[in-house]
């Protein structure tokens, strides 16, 4: 229904937006671990329920242009009375834009939890595939959501990074990447920590170029907030940097080539848009050049039973060509 503009403009004057927010916070039955089965299927069932608010403020948020400063508004009194904001709020005001930065947070400390306990960052904890895909589904649509609240939003992008977003979306994304797996994992779960990391990237990439194209719109950062180049400096970090390059090395054994292919052309046009930072940021000048090669040389094989269609191959090549000229 918030597909509609006027539904979705009704929902928020109607006091919909609040609850939609308050439904972001995590609360104890989200918390995932180890536990009996009726306690997976409640947190299951809590990380659906997440999800699906995320998905209806993307929706109602990326309508119209004038749905843009709702990121940014406070819907403290909205969720007063909600038991995961039991004790009060962080501080500053509780928005949409720090919601949904605040579960990648609550991901990231729920990770060095686990290592404080004896394990590494990158061993996954014990729970059940549905619980597991449950999480990773609510990220997927929480970045989905911030798209549609950055994109195209000076005021909500400066927020974001002044907040430290940046570096939660990638640690999150490079952390997933690095998850260690047994034998038996289900391949869906493999492919699904890609497509987070690749929307991840994806965003990125937007928001950097955003900032890169329309800086006249952001002002200088005189007030205190982040300037255009200080935002495209948060998403060509090393992490980020490093993210686009392993993006670019994704192998095709666990998600299959035509998956894996996907997640590389995307990869290739973010690198392209955040090649010059990173071979700032890194110090190599050669930055992404020996893995653009490899993933071009993987391309041209015409007549090695790849499936290819000719002129998809073209399209591939031209745009490896492409990145490799900005490079």
């Amino acid at each position: 229904q918030l597909s509609d503009v006027d539904m979705a403009r009704d929902f928020h004057t109607l006091g919909g937006w609040g609850v939609l927010v308050a439904l972001l916070r995590e609360g104890p039955d989200s918390r995932p671990g180890a536990g009996p089965e009726g306690e997976d299927e409640l947190a299951v069932l809590a990380d659906e329920v997440r999800a699906l608010a995320a998905m209806a403020v993307g929706t109602a948020a990326g309508n119209v242009g004038e749905f843009r400063r709702w990121a940014l508004e406070d819907v403290s009194p909205a969720v007063a009375g909600v038991p995961s904001f039991a004790g009060g709020p962080a501080a500053g005001p509780v928005t949409a834009v720090s919601e949904l930065t605040r579960a990648f947070a609550s991901e990231l400390d729920r990770r060095s939890d686990l290592t404080s306990e004896g394990g590494t960052m990158a061993v996954m904890p014990s729970q059940s595939n549905a619980r597991y895909r449950a999480a990773v589904t609510f990220r997927l649509r929480a970045v989905y959501a911030l798209g549609a609240l950055l994109r195209g939003n000076p005021a909500a992008q400066r927020a974001f990074v002044a907040g430290g977003g940046p570096e939660l979306l990638v640690r999150d994304a490079l952390g997933t990447l690095s998850s260690v797996r047994g034998p038996r994992t289900d391949a869906s779960l493999v492919g699904l920590d890609r497509k987070l990391a690749s929307k991840v990237l994806s965003l990125g990439e937007d928001v950097a170029t955003d900032a890169a194209l329309h800086a006249e719109d952001y002002g200088d950062g005189g007030d205190g907030g982040p300037s255009p180049g200080a935002i495209v400096g948060s998403f060509t970090t090393e992490a980020w940097c490093d993210l686009a390059l392993r993006m670019l090395s994704t192998p095709g054994d666990w998600i299959g080539d035509v998956a894996a292919r996907g997640v590389k052309e995307r990869a290739l046009r973010s690198a392209s848009a955040l090649g010059p930072g990173c071979a700032a940021s890194t110090g190599d000048d050669s930055w992404g050049v020996e893995e653009v090669i490899r993933v071009r040389s993987e391309w041209n094989r015409e007549g090695s039973g790849d499936g290819l269609d000719p002129s998809y191959r073209r399209e591939l090549l031209e745009l490896a060509d492409g990145v490799l000229h900005v490079l």
